[in-house]
């Protein structure tokens, strides 16, 4: 019994630094980056992943991810609460470009932004 709470333990601890060493890997963006509100299915399947507002809501209302593309580059945005920020992002998709200011960091070979603001370009 004593074996298993040492190694919860551990694995927390273990877990806790792996965070801790990722935040410190993010860097905070000054200047917006600048891109376009896509869908992140349709560029899977080969698309541009263009799409209008109101496809872009739709499809986030249904856990489809909208995602900000950045010439070659794809970020999942995050609100700076943890919660996915696509909803947000969908109210974008008409503008032809979009910023993203926050933390910018790569997690798993996944490129992330925290947001601390969206604004249209």
């Amino acid at each position: 019994m004593k074996t298993r709470i040492f190694g919860f333990l551990l694995l927390v601890a273990i877990l806790f630094s792996a965070i801790s060493t990722q935040e410190s890997l993010a860097q905070k963006s000054t200047k917006p980056i600048k891109g376009q509100v896509v869908s992140f299915n349709d560029l899977v399947m080969g698309g541009k992943g263009t799409i209008t507002k109101e496809q872009a809501k739709d499809l986030a209302e249904k856990g489809n991810p909208i995602v900000l593309k950045s010439g070659k580059t794809v970020y999942f945005v995050y609100n700076e609460d943890g919660s996915f920020a696509g909803k947000k992002l969908a109210n974008y998709a008409n503008n032809e470009f979009v910023g993203v200011v926050g933390k910018v960091k790569k997690v798993n070979g996944i490129n992330i932004i925290i947001a601390s603001m969206i604004e249209s370009m």
